[in-house]
C-alpha cells in the first residue's frame, strides 16, 4: 500500500515538474518599452529570404504579429496591405509576422484573399513571445529609423486611414506625438 502511495506521489511531482517546465517556455517576456532599441530579431520568410530587422535602419517600419486563427487579425490585413502600397517604400516597410504553427497556413490564407502584404512566420512564437513580449493578437509595433520602439499597439486598427498615415508620415520626420492617436482610434474610423 505504501509502495503504491509512494509510487503515485512519484507520479504526480513528475507531472508537476513536466508542468512547471512547459510553463516557463511558453513565459511571456516583458514588453518593449517606447524609446527603447527594438531588438535585432531575424525574421524568417514565409515565402522570402530571412530578415534581420537591422537592414531597415533609416525606414519606420509597421510590424504586424498576426495569426490566421485570429479574426481581428484577418480583418485588418487588408487595410495593412493597402497602407504599404501607399507608403514611399524608401522610407516605410510594412510588414506582417505570423505565429502560425504551420508555414502552409498564412500563406494560403493570403493568396486565398489576395493579399500581398510582406509576411514571415514564428513557428514557435519565439520572437512574439521571448523577444517581443506578445500578449494578444493582433499587435504592431512601430519602429522608428533609429530602430527604436517609437509605440506597440495592441487590437485591430484601420491602417490605410488618412489619420494614420499622416501619424505616420509625422513619425518619420521626427514627430511622434500624433501616433498616440492610433492608440485611442476606433476599430474602423
Amino acid at each position: 500500500m505504501y509502495r503504491s502511495l509512494l509510487l503515485s506521489l512519484l507520479a504526480l511531482l513528475l507531472t508537476a515538474c513536466d508542468m512547471m517546465q512547459e510553463a516557463e517556455v511558453t513565459e511571456v517576456h516583458p514588453r518593449i518599452m517606447p524609446g527603447e532599441p527594438f531588438p535585432d530579431v531575424v525574421l524568417p520568410g514565409l515565402d522570402r529570404e530571412d530578415l534581420a530587422i537591422s537592414q531597415l535602419r533609416g525606414k519606420l517600419v509597421v510590424l504586424n504579429v498576426w495569426a490566421t486563427w485570429c479574426r481581428p487579425c484577418r480583418n485588418e490585413l487588408p487595410s495593412l496591405q493597402r497602407l504599404g502600397e501607399q507608403l514611399d517604400p524608401e522610407r516605410f516597410a510594412v510588414l506582417g509576422l505570423s505565429v502560425d504553427d504551420d508555414k502552409h497556413q498564412p500563406r494560403e490564407y493570403l493568396i486565398d484573399r489576395k493579399i500581398k502584404l510582406i509576411s514571415y512566420i514564428d513557428l514557435q512564437m519565439e520572437i512574439a513571445r521571448e523577444r517581443l513580449g506578445v500578449q494578444g493578437y493582433p499587435d504592431t509595433y512601430l519602429i522608428g529609423p533609429d530602430g527604436k520602439l517609437l509605440i506597440s499597439i495592441e487590437g485591430e486598427r484601420e491602417w490605410d486611414s488618412p489619420r494614420v498615415i499622416a501619424a505616420l508620415e509625422a513619425a518619420y520626420a521626427g514627430d511622434a506625438a500624433p501616433l498616440q492617436g492610433i492608440l485611442h482610434q476606433d476599430v474602423r474610423e
